[in-house]
């Protein structure tokens, strides 16, 4: 089994800190901007069906937020205290959060009916903006 020692210019184990701190950061500010969507909610003016659709996605994504906040805190543990079996739950969670995020850009281009090079597009920038 192959075993990598350095990430670029720095050890697995800082780039994997750094990873998780990044990642902890982004949720809990994800968090916040979804309690400020929520709590504007009612002063926009959407039509009723798109008012659901934001509340459904805020809902959503606060939780897809709880989620990483967890995996991202037992990742930063578990490379502080060498126990590795903390680092699987971020290993199983970051794909499905990706598929979830890909699976919203559809509905929203299907929903705003945006043609596939709009789709194609956000789904390049969700992917890079996450392996970043």
């Amino acid at each position: 089994m192959a075993v990598f020692e350095r990430c670029c210019c720095c050890s697995v184990r800082t780039g994997s800190l750094v990873f998780g701190t990044l990642g902890l950061v982004m949720a809990l500010v994800n968090i916040g901007l979804e309690i400020h969507g929520l709590a504007t909610e009612e002063e926009l003016q959407f039509m009723e069906e798109l008012r659901e659709v934001f509340l459904a996605t805020c809902i959503l994504s606060t939780l897809q937020s709880v989620v990483s906040i967890t995996t991202y805190s037992l990742l930063i543990y578990g490379i502080h205290q060498a126990k590795y079996k903390l680092i699987l739950p971020t290993l199983v969670w970051n794909p499905i959060n990706i598929c979830i995020d890909i699976i919203i850009i559809i509905y929203y281009n299907v929903l705003f009916d945006l043609d596939l090079h709009d789709l194609f597009l956000h789904i390049v920038l969700i992917t890079t903006a996450v392996y970043a």
